[in-house]
């Protein structure tokens, strides 16, 4: 065994404070808080606790070039509203309770606000995230 595996195993670790890289080949390397992401990792898995729409960043768009994105909800609601196609029109709105998930498409600009507080999970690409402030 790699002895640097026993630091994963070591101790508990608290998850809204603590984010999974995904790397080749079926290694994961753990980033604690304000920790640069690790160039190796494809996936990034997190929990995020949310009290309000500022917690879940709902003044920007983001989309994930790169790869589809999941979002499973542990506890509360949330809105996800995907930005139209065309100007003019209005963004598709989906609510999501707690248990359900839901795939973002690879390139689909979204963003989420909070219905109730909760926890989020997400699994994302860890490269090429790209994000715009909402527009009034």
């Amino acid at each position: 065994m790699d002895k640097n595996a026993h630091s994963l195993i070591a101790r508990p670790l608290a998850q809204a404070s603590h984010l999974i890289g995904l790397c080749a080949p079926s290694q994961v390397r753990v980033l604690g808080p304000h920790e640069k992401l690790d160039p190796a990792s494809d996936w990034i898995i997190g929990i995020k606790p949310f009290s309000d729409g500022a917690s879940l960043h709902d003044g920007h768009w983001e989309r994930h070039p790169v790869g589809d994105e999941v979002l499973c909800l542990l506890d509360g609601e949330v809105r996800v509203l995907l930005r139209p196609q065309r100007r003019g029109e209005e963004a598709p709105v989906l609510e999501l309770s707690a248990g359900q998930m839901l795939v973002v498409p690879r390139g689909c600009w979204h963003r989420l606000e909070a219905v109730q507080p909760g926890r989020l999970m997400f699994i994302t690409p860890a490269r090429g995230s790209e994000h715009e402030k909402v527009q009034p």
